[in-house]
């Protein structure tokens, strides 16, 4: 039997967690990623993406990267690593300890539900 096919949530395992891209030399980030674990294994999804995760999606990337949209090579590089992180991980905590390990590519991850939590509360803007 498979490993992957092995997986399975544990009660303190991250939902979901929200992925930023921070290119290097740059203050801002940007979300860019949501990942979730689905059946035992890591599941993402962006809006930068078509859906093969191969191509970006040139409208939607120059929405959100606005000034910074000459940093599409170094996204892409950065997202071709986060596909193979996740496909190799049992859990959002693998996912999130690589990117922590592996800062050159700018990603950085967060409990997406701390996010949400954020963002209902008053007084928002000293959470974020």
């Amino acid at each position: 039997m498979m490993r992957a096919q092995e997986r399975s949530l544990t009660p303190r395992s991250v939902a979901r967690m929200a992925i930023s891209f921070r290119p290097m030399g740059e203050a801002r980030a940007w979300w860019v990623v949501t990942a979730w674990l689905e059946d035992g294994f890591v599941r993402w999804s962006s809006p930068c993406l078509d859906e093969s995760h191969e191509h970006a999606d040139m409208r939607a990337f120059e929405r959100r990267f606005g000034d910074c949209a000459c940093t599409l090579p170094a996204f892409m590089r950065a997202m071709n690593w986060l596909d193979a992180v996740c496909f190799g991980a049992a859990d959002l905590e693998s996912v999130q300890r690589a990117c922590e390990t592996n800062p050159e590519y700018g990603l950085i991850c967060e409990d997406a539900t701390r996010l949400e939590e954020a963002l209902l509360r008053p007084g928002r803007s000293h959470d974020l």
